[in-house]
């Protein structure tokens, strides 16, 4: 959480050179002893953060977490896995379609999912009454959608196609914890990348655009959980 925090305060924030970071990673050992910084990117070490670069610091950090520092035990891991299942028969599948595969299809209730779902609008106070169309044209998409849809949505945006067996007021966090799903509104960007929803799957959080109709929210809410775009959660 500490990272998905700094990361995306980067983002956010211009004037990151005063920082003073470089594309490096200080790893340490089992004892918390620090060990020689590792390069995020050939000459690493030589290259300032800048808000130019940043993005890509960023997903290269995110590489190093994700996949670099834990290499060998997920190395480990697959070579267990593909010792009961080969690895020829898991390949056509992707993550989505795996965890379907062996989990199922969720029966998902809308009316709950609406029910245990807070909402944020650009000014709290204050909501417009665009705001108001779009979460309700989310909802009334939500219900035409299919199982399938609404797994794949619901795992966008949470990490997991799977509902809590008591349901959305379980619903967890990445770290353990209840969290509510939750909408934030955001201002309207400039088509096409400015009009896709992002996931911030660490807060079970989705940001919706204002959309001038409920065809064009869906079209992108559609292409966004089939394309599985999203932003640093990786957001």
């Amino acid at each position: 959480e500490e990272l998905c925090k700094n990361a995306n305060w980067l983002r956010e924030n211009s004037h990151v050179e005063s920082l003073c970071l470089d594309f490096t990673v200080q790893p340490f050992d089992a004892n918390g002893k620090p060990l020689p910084p590792i390069e995020l990117v050939p000459h690493g070490a030589s290259i300032a953060v800048t808000d130019a670069n940043k993005e890509e610091y960023l997903h290269a950090l995110l590489k190093y977490y994700m996949f670099d520092s834990v290499h060998e035990q997920v190395a480990a891991l697959l070579k267990g896995l593909f010792d009961v299942i080969p690895s020829n028969l898991l390949a056509v599948f992707d993550y989505q379609e795996l965890e379907l595969l062996i989990c199922g299809v969720p029966k998902i209730d809308v009316d709950d999912w609406e029910r245990h779902s807070d909402v944020k609008y650009l000014d709290f106070d204050h909501p417009s009454k665009g705001e108001h169309k779009v979460i309700e044209w989310f909802w009334a998409t939500v219900a035409e959608f299919s199982q399938d849809q609404r797994a794949r949505l619901l795992q966008f945006v949470t990490g997991t196609s799977r509902v809590p067996v008591e349901g959305f007021k379980g619903l967890l966090s990445n770290d353990g914890r209840v969290r509510r799903f939750g909408i934030q509104m955001v201002g309207r960007g400039v088509p096409p990348t400015g009009l896709y929803p992002k996931a911030h799957t660490c807060f079970n959080r989705i940001d919706l655009p204002l959309y001038n109709s409920k065809e064009e929210m869906a079209t992108y809410l559609t292409l966004v959980i089939n394309m599985e775009i999203t932003g640093f959660t990786m957001q």
